[in-house]
């Protein structure tokens, strides 16, 4: 059995990795699309200043906490209510574009490093402590 120090360094490892490395990715797609001649129009709205970072941070903890407990299917639950908050502002194209590749690169990043994680967890961590 993995004695439970280890199991909690390497969840906060991962957590760490899927939090700050999300921020990272997530924030690098949306500045190229930004940037993009063809899309100047497409930026944040207003609102509070960095609520989209810590809603990008909320969702992939949720994501990658229901994604090691293998409750894939309550995930949608968390597209569902960041939806209801912005339907109004879906209504405009690019923001709704806009919207969806950064939802959806931050699930793609989550859900991805709940299986790795899994993974390493099974085939690695486990076999060193009989």
């Amino acid at each position: 059995m993995v004695p439970i120090e280890i199991v909690a360094i390497y969840l906060l490892g991962v957590y760490l990795i899927v939090v700050g490395g999300g921020i990272l990715v997530v924030g690098l797609i949306l500045k190229v699309l930004r940037t993009n001649k063809k899309s100047e129009s497409v930026t944040p709205t207003e609102g509070i200043h960095g609520a989209g970072i810590i809603v990008g941070i909320l969702e992939r903890t949720i994501i990658l906490t229901l994604g090691l407990l293998n409750q894939y299917s309550a995930i949608s639950f968390v597209l569902a209510a960041k939806s209801m908050a912005r339907f109004k502002q879906l209504e405009k194209q690019d923001f709704a574009e806009y919207y969806l590749i950064g939802t959806l690169s931050s699930f793609s990043i989550a859900i991805i490093c709940a299986i790795l994680a899994q993974a390493v967890y099974q085939f690695y961590l486990v076999p060193l402590f009989p």
